[in-house]
């Protein structure tokens, strides 16, 4: 079997693999980059399962050294104590704010429209005459033209 000399100093015209990157276009370069961080970005993701056992097993650690081994159980309890003694009092005090409102506002509806005002209340508003702003009402189509302080000047 003979072997042939292999030149390593020769490259063919067209490779496709570019080992010069300064030679890439900056559209190549881009995509370039972006495929690497989205793949860097699923090997990080598939590694994160394993990253979250471990920290459930650093947790657990943690929890049996400082709630069992130090007994810090205890200081929970009481500290458990005072926020159902706090709970309790705030929920307390909602229910008998409610209580009061209920047995103040019982029987009274609060929940009226106001009265629409009448031409001669709008015509006292806009410095104009009653009659006009009752023949305004009655048409379908209103154009109002203002003055430069904001006053109706004329209605078409």
């Amino acid at each position: 079997m003979s072997t042939l000399p292999i030149d390593m100093g020769q490259r063919p015209a067209n490779p496709l693999i570019i080992e010069r990157p300064d030679l890439q276009s900056g559209n190549q370069r881009a995509v370039f980059g972006v495929l690497t961080a989205v793949f860097w970005l699923l090997w990080v993701v598939l590694w994160l399962p394993l990253i979250t056992v471990l920290g459930w097993a650093f947790f657990g650690y943690q929890f049996k050294f400082h709630m069992i081994d130090m007994e810090g159980y205890s200081g929970f309890l009481g500290v458990l104590g005072v926020y159902a003694l706090v709970i309790l009092v705030l929920g307390g005090g909602l229910l008998a704010w409610a209580k009061y409102n209920h047995l103040r506002f019982r029987g009274v509806d609060r929940r009226k429209g106001f009265a629409a005002p009448t031409p001669a209340d709008l015509a006292a508003i806009h410095g104009r005459l009653p009659e006009e702003v009752a023949q305004w009402q009655q048409m379908n189509i209103v154009t109002v033209h203002h003055d430069g302080d904001g006053r109706i000047a004329r209605v078409e």
